[in-house]
Formats: C-alpha cells, sequence, structure tokens
C-alpha cells in the first residue's frame, strides 16, 4: 500500500516504512506459529498508467461477474506522496488480459466497484480537492460519471463500498462530516437516482463511520465499519443490518481478553448465516507492548463471534486484513498487509492458515482487495514496489484452486 493512503483510507495500517522499523521493535515470542497453505496464486500482468521516479499505480477494490468479466479501481499518480496528484483508475479484465478502461481527469480515487451484470457496474469513491462523493457507472460501453448528493450540513464525504444488485438496485456507504461529528453514510440507488438515507443508526458516538458493504439478497445486506467509544483503545465495531424494510444496529462480537481497538474495513457473504468481516485489532503482548494481528468475526444467523487469526512468528505493529472473499462454510479469503507487505490467509471451516504468495515487490507490497470471479477462482488486487523509491505498480494475483 502506498504510505499515504495508512491516514484516510485505511486508518488502522501504518505507513510502510515505519510499519516496519516498528516490527522490528516487537521482539517478544509469538503466542502460536501459524499453519501455512501452500502457494496457489500467480501473478498476473497488470497496466500501470503512470512511469517514472514518482508514479504511483494503486488497485483499492476489485468485483466480478464471472472469469471473464472483473474489474478493479483505484488511483494513479505522477507525483508520489501528493495526494493532489490522484486521478482514478479503473482496469478490466477479459478472460485473457487486464486493460485500462478508465482514466478520470479529476483529483479523486475510486475506492470500491461492484457489479451484477456485464452490462451494470458502479465504482465509488470520493473527490479529494473538496471532499464531495464520486460515482462512475458502467453501461455495457463506457463508464460514466453519475450524480450523487451530499448529505444536508456536510462540510465532506468519502464512500468506501457499494454493492450492486440489479440495474434498479445499489447501495453505497462511507462517512460524511460536520462541523462537529463523523456520521455514518449510506446512500441508495433506484434505478434513476443516487439519494441519501436518513437517519442511519449509529452508536452514541461523535465518530461512526462505515467501511464496506455486502448483499446476500435485496432483504439482507450487511454494513461494516467502526466508531469512536472514547477511552485509551477507542475503536469498536459498528454493524447495521437491512432486512429490506430498514437499517438496525447489530451488537458486536466479544472480543478475547487483551485485545482492543477493533476496526471491521471489509465484509463478505456466502450466505444468510454465514458472514465474515475482516480487518484489524490491537494486541497487548505479556510485556504490555502493543501489536496488531487480523481481526475477523463470524456471524451464524444469529450473533457475531470472533474467530482467532494465527499469532505471527515476529509480532507487528501493522499487520491487518483489508479484504475478504467467501465462497464456502469451509472457504473463505483474507488479503491484508503486513510491515509493509502484503499477506492472504484462508479459511477451512476450522481455523485461518497464511497461504503462500509469489514472489512480490522487493520495496514492498499490498493487497486491498479480493473476490470470487467462479466456482474456484478468485482475484486480489493491490500494488507492488519492486525496487527502491516511489514507484508503485499495479498488483493483480489470480487462484482457481477456491
Amino acid at each position: 500500500m502506498s504510505p499515504r493512503r495508512s491516514v484516510g483510507w485505511r486508518r488502522f495500517i501504518l505507513p510502510a516504512s515505519a510499519a516496519i522499523i516498528a516490527a522490528a521493535l516487537l521482539t517478544s515470542p509469538a503466542a502460536a506459529n501459524a499453519a501455512t497453505v501452500g502457494n496457489v496464486w500467480s501473478l498476473v500482468k497488470s497496466p500501470n498508467v503512470t512511469t517514472g521516479t514518482f508514479a504511483t499505480n494503486l488497485l483499492l477494490g476489485v468485483a466480478a461477474g464471472s472469469d471473464t468479466n472483473v474489474w478493479a479501481v483505484g488511483l494513479e499518480n505522477k507525483t508520489g506522496f501528493d495526494p493532489s496528484g490522484d486521478f482514478p483508475l479503473i482496469e478490466h479484465w477479459n478472460g485473457t488480459s487486464w486493460s485500462v478502461s478508465l482514466v478520470g481527469t479529476q483529483n479523486a480515487e475510486l475506492t470500491a466497484v461492484s457489479t451484477d451484470s456485464a452490462n451494470d457496474a458502479w465504482a465509488v469513491g470520493n473527490v479529494e480537492d473538496n471532499q464531495t462523493l464520486l460515482a462512475e457507472r458502467w453501461n455495457g460501453s463506457v463508464w460514466s460519471p453519475a450524480t450523487i448528493p451530499m448529505p444536508t450540513g456536510a462540510v465532506g464525504a468519502t464512500l468506501a463500498g457499494v454493492t450492486a444488485l440489479s440495474p434498479i438496485n445499489a447501495w453505497a456507504v462511507g462517512v460524511f462530516f460536520t462541523n462537529t461529528q463523523a456520521l455514518p453514510l449510506i446512500e441508495h440507488w433506484d434505478g434513476t437516482n443516487w439519494s441519501v438515507t436518513p437517519n442511519v443508526p449509529r452508536q452514541m458516538s461523535n465518530f461512526n463511520e462505515l467501511r464496506a458493504i455486502t448483499a446476500i439478497s435485496a432483504n439482507d445486506i450487511w454494513a461494516v465499519g467502526q466508531f469512536d467509544q472514547g477511552g485509551v483503545s477507542p475503536e469498536a465495531q459498528l454493524l447495521i443490518h437491512w432486512d429490506g424494510a430498514s437499517w438496525s444496529l447489530s451488537k458486536g462480537a466479544v472480543i478475547a481478553a487483551g485485545e482492543s481497538n477493533t476496526s471491521p474495513v471489509a465484509v463478505a457473504a456466502a450466505s444468510s448465516t454465514d458472514v465474515w468481516a475482516v480487518g484489524g485489532v490491537d494486541v497487548a503482548g505479556q510485556d504490555g507492548v502493543i501489536s496488531q494481528r487480523p481481526f475477523s468475526i463470524h456471524w451464524n444467523g444469529t450473533q457475531w463471534t470472533e474467530v482467532a487469526t494465527p499469532a505471527p512468528a515476529t509480532p507487528s505493529a501493522a499487520f491487518a486484513f483489508t479484504a475478504v472473499a467467501a465462497l464456502s462454510r469451509t472457504d473463505v479469503w483474507a488479503v491484508g498487509l503486513n510491515a509493509g507487505n502484503a499477506v492472504i490467509e484462508r479459511w477451512d471451516g476450522s481455523r485461518w492458515s497464511t497461504a503462500g504468495t509469489p514472489a512480490l515487490g522487493a520495496n514492498g507490497s499490498s493487497l486491498n482487495g479480493i473476490t470470487k470471479s467462479g466456482a474456484n477462482s478468485l482475484w486480489a488486487v493491490g500494488d507492488n514496489r519492486p525496487r527502491s523509491g516511489l514507484i508503485s505498480q499495479t498488483l493483480t494475483l489470480r487462484t482457481t484452486n477456491g
């Protein structure tokens, strides 16, 4: 992940360089050794729009309608760390190769994408210079910008997740800011217009933020994020559900002793009784040193429960999941970042195990999105830094062993 992405879009992950230094300082013994799954992922070439010393080509989200229809979104930047140089980027996989489908002209980034057919897809994000919302729609031929309203009283807003169920039904989630609060944002597409959902349920806090959304059906949708509960460990789970008539708060999972700052940033479902949300959690070691570990919780149709993830061999200051894909009750994949390097883990119905990856960038890498594209196939996307300097290239990995 590009270091400047760490403050805002994925707030719980430290900048890559700082993470590497901090991880080296955390040398207490691990609580357990992680099981390992062999490498079943392949590196697939994807285009880079920008080249040069300060080039950034970064994919933040991915969605698939089939093995021959996969979309990835993010940004490109010629100036390296300066967000004022961000421009939206959309790439497409047609079953044979990746190609650039859109390079935007405004200072903005696309953070999420969803598709319900070959002729209908949505990508969302935000315009960075004025903190307004961005939505692009695919009609089978071209991407076109769509008007998406700001909430009343908002001085800024961002969208972090989207799910498209049909040409007349899509949802997007994020956060909007007033002069005194950060409030959860949900917008709905009815086939003609986007509209702001009023009075989204939230926790009693001045900071509530939604990061991701997934739909099992039109009457069964989950959105996840975090809220600030105050105190020394403020971040806590924000989980809300749509039943076809209204949104309601769901009670978060009870977390293990010694854990704090739980931050769900992604959600995926195999069924109504098999939903996963993932992110990062702080863990206090026996010596009192705080490290971070991937966080996963599971919905069984009745309640959310925390599911333990493998303890790393060396505790890390920045180790978290960024995305998840659920194929079945015994086949779930999560991707993320550990001290500046991409990680993949797999749930087999009993436990999470670390999965191997192809050889990636010597200067770091990240995975920010994952999606199912076929019965046994998945794509994961992010960025790769193959050598020293600020150069960042798009990263796309594929497996057919899901």
